[in-house]
């Protein structure tokens, strides 16, 4: 509507007709016009959702280092409460051995958290750098074709 508008104008002041060759020609620009307009709302959309994502990825981040202050909190309670030298009877021996295997299960599951935690951080990093690349190149595209239309 709106180059159908500029059309009538720029015939009005002008004084000449155009021609239905240059009709035509505005009627497609209008129609990719409306195209790219579309395109534009979905990548919104799509912006939106990224940042969505994004926002849980970091609440998921903050939320790791909590858990692991407090793992690191327990592992130092766990070393400060071990003996740390042997005192020769058997019952103290029993518990400090107990103490040493929770302590390696710990370091276990804390390492296993690590790991879990940088592949879904390396994962979200592939996913929002495809996802900004894809947005960037519908932008240009979009951006490249509204220039030639004028």
């Amino acid at each position: 509507m709106k180059i159908k508008h500029s059309l009538s104008a720029q015939t009005a002041t002008s004084g000449k007709s155009l021609s239905s060759g240059d009709v035509l020609a505005f009627d497609r620009a209008e129609a990719e016009y409306k195209e790219l307009q579309k395109e534009l709302r979905q990548l919104e959309k799509q912006r939106k959702v990224l940042l969505d994502r994004m926002e849980a990825f970091e609440a998921q981040q903050k939320a790791f280092a909590l858990r692991a202050e407090k793992l690191e909190a327990a592992y130092d309670g766990i070393n400060s409460a071990a003996p740390t030298k042997p005192t020769g009877r058997a019952k103290s021996l029993a518990p400090a051995g107990s103490a040493s295997s929770q302590l390696k299960e710990m370091q276990m599951s804390f390492s296993m958290q690590y790991l879990q935690l940088q592949q879904q951080m390396q994962n979200e990093n592939r996913s929002y750098t495809a996802i900004s690349n894809i947005m960037k190149t519908k932008h240009d595209t979009a951006k490249n074709s509204i220039s030639n239309i004028r």
